[in-house]
């Protein structure tokens, strides 16, 4: 193949895969299931091939890419319409810990070792086996845990202290730039910004790396010159 070639084929697969990647919609790694993991190395292999494979026509090759995307859309749709299918395509969760115990059925049937588990419950901050009251492994591959009542945090509502919301913290500068949408849905203006940073010993907007407002009023700011170097 020519360079030319390449570079075409390239920036085809390249917009292709991205326009696809939107179309599958938005999933967090951690929220893929085995077969959205498989299905996207396919995605990307089947692009690179089109890419780098000098035999296959290029047109061909992103009908075959379309048309897998189409297939693992459809295995979506049903998997979100129908119960039955949502169970079958996905599996269901299994039940791997009861009552600070190990259930080695539920261990053996998701291939789940010791080691891995234990991992897992570390990684929640469990230490202890009895204090897992149940657990359950994820269909996309995570350990799920409901800790014994008398292991369970203690919070705010169980000691009837009053919390009041700090709500969603609305970022009025970004990198010395002021995000006027965000300063008008806090219900504040640009002298009130001026006269905030003046509170806090800065002249100039541009110092500021970033600063943020909660709901009730409570200001954060964070300088450049604050900035820690690792």
């Amino acid at each position: 193949m020519t360079i030319l070639e390449i570079t075409i084929r390239t920036i085809a697969g390249f917009v292709t895969l991205y326009i696809l990647a939107r179309i599958l919609g938005k999933k967090l790694i951690s929220q893929m299931t085995f077969f959205d993991f498989v299905a996207g190395i396919t995605i990307g292999t089947l692009t690179g091939a089109i890419i780098t494979t000098k035999g296959l026509m290029a047109v061909k090759g992103l009908y075959a890419l379309a048309l897998f995307t189409l297939l693992a859309i459809v295995l979506d749709v049903i998997a979100l319409k129908a119960f039955r299918g949502r169970k079958i395509l996905n599996d269901e969760p299994t039940i791997v810990i009861k009552d600070g115990k190990f259930l080695g059925q539920g261990m053996g049937r998701a291939r789940l070792n010791l080691d891995q588990l234990l991992m897992q419950l570390r990684k929640k901050n469990i230490f202890y086996l009895d204090e897992v009251e149940i657990a359950f492994l994820e269909t996309d591959g995570t350990v799920s845990v409901l800790k014994k009542p008398e292991n369970m945090t203690v919070t705010h509502k169980d000691m009837k202290i009053d919390s009041p919301s700090r709500g969603l913290a609305q970022t009025f500068i970004i990198d010395g730039q002021v995000l006027e949408n965000s300063l008008l849905a806090a219900g504040k203006d640009m002298e009130w910004v001026e006269t905030t940073l003046k509170t806090n010993g800065i002249d100039d907007v541009r110092e500021v790396t970033i600063a943020q407002i909660d709901v009730q009023g409570k200001v954060f700011i964070d300088q450049r010159k604050d900035q820690v170097d690792l």
